[in-house]
């Protein structure tokens, strides 16, 4: 499989669980990636974005369900972010015939890499934390 996003040590947020989900959400972007390379097939793309939807709607439930079980303060603001994305996805998915596939590419790497980094870390410990008890 082509790579655009290679999974690094420095994406963990320190579960397991979430990690592996963030792996899976990388390897999506992948396969998105990969199959660009090939002539342009709007099928396959929304094949992949509906995947990747369902993928990402249910990792986002997952992380919600571990941060409020984790009575993590930042809870609100983490869904408003995720409900951010789930409508963005489904407005790239819905009018795919505007936006290349490179288009959705470079957003969905961009918000994924910087919403790990940025906001998936700031639970990271918290959730360890919590853990630990």
């Amino acid at each position: 499989m082509a790579t655009y996003i290679q999974w690094k040590d420095y994406y963990s947020v320190g579960d397991a669980a979430m990690d592996a989900e963030h792996r899976q959400i990388i390897n999506n972007v992948n396969e998105l990636y990969e199959a660009m390379q090939g002539p342009y097939d709007a099928a396959v793309t929304r094949q992949i974005l509906d995947r990747m939807a369902n993928y990402v709607r249910n990792h986002f439930d997952h992380e919600e369900k571990l941060l409020s079980d984790a009575n993590y303060p930042d809870l609100a603001f983490q869904k408003a972010q995720h409900d951010q994305m789930r409508r963005k996805v489904m407005s790239l998915r819905e009018n795919l015939s505007l936006v290349t596939a490179r288009d959705i590419l470079v957003f969905i790497k961009d918000w994924w890499t910087e919403h790990i980094q940025q906001e998936d870390k700031k639970y990271a410990a918290y959730v360890v934390k919590q853990h630990t008890y």
